[in-house]
C-alpha cells in the first residue's frame, strides 16, 4: 500500500495531483474501498434489521441487534472483496488504475472513509476500556462515523465537486450510421 493512499484516506490536506497519480496498487486500492463501502452497508442494514427481528421474533433487543450487526459486517467483508473481483477481472489495468484514481479525488467518499477510519478506531477503544470487548465499539464506530459521514456530505458539505483531470475520458455510445436512409414517397 502506497504513503500516498494513506496520507490521501487519513489526512486531511489535500495531495498534489502528481502525488494522485501515484497509485502503485490500483487493484488493492480499489478492493479496500469496496471493502469500505460493503462493510458500512452491512453495519446499516443489521442496525436497521436487527431491531425488526427482535420485535417479530419476541427476542432480546441489544443482543439481536449486535448478531445482526456483526453479521452484516462480516457479510460485507466476504462480498466486498468478491464483488470487486467479479467487477474489475477482466478489465485492463488501464480503467483499473483510473477508478483508483477518481476515487483518490472522489472528496466525499473519501471523507466518509476517512470518518468511518476513526469512528472504528474510537468505538473500539471506548468499549475496550469499559471492558466490553473491541467488536461492539468497532461497530458502533464504523455505523455512526458512517452516517455522521453522509449527513455531512449532503447538509454541510459546500465545497464544488473536484474532477480528477488525468482521469480517461468516458466513452460516449457510438451513433450506428444505417446505409437505409429513410425518405419519402409520394
Amino acid at each position: 500500500m502506497s504513503g500516498k493512499w494513506a496520507k490521501n484516506l487519513f489526512l486531511i490536506k489535500q495531495l498534489d495531483d502528481d502525488q494522485m497519480q501515484a497509485i502503485p496498487y490500483p487493484r488493492l486500492e480499489l478492493h479496500i474501498h469496496v471493502l469500505y463501502k460493503t462493510v458500512e452497508a452491512g453495519v446499516i442494514l443489521g442496525s436497521l434489521i436487527g431491531p425488526a427481528i427482535a420485535l417479530i421474533r419476541k427476542r432480546p433487543m441489544g443482543a439481536t441487534v449486535f448478531n445482526s450487526v456483526r453479521n452484516g459486517a462480516l457479510i460485507g467483508a466476504v462480498a466486498g472483496p468478491l464483488m470487486t473481483e467479479g467487477a474489475i477481472r477482466n478489465q485492463p489495468y488501464e480503467r483499473i488504475y483510473d477508478r483508483s484514481y477518481r476515487l483518490r479525488y472522489n472528496r466525499d467518499q473519501v471523507r466518509v472513509d476517512r470518518a468511518v477510519s476513526y469512528g472504528a478506531v474510537v468505538g473500539a477503544a471506548t468499549t475496550t476500556f469499559m471492558g466490553q470487548g473491541i467488536l461492539p465499539g468497532l461497530l458502533i464506530g464504523i455505523g455512526a462515523s458512517c452516517v455522521a459521514g453522509g449527513i455531512y456530505n449532503a447538509k454541510f458539505n459546500k465545497q464544488p465537486k473536484q474532477k480528477a483531470p488525468h482521469a480517461l475520458k468516458k466513452e460516449e455510445p457510438k451513433k450506428e450510421e444505417s446505409g437505409d436512409a429513410q425518405t419519402k414517397t409520394d
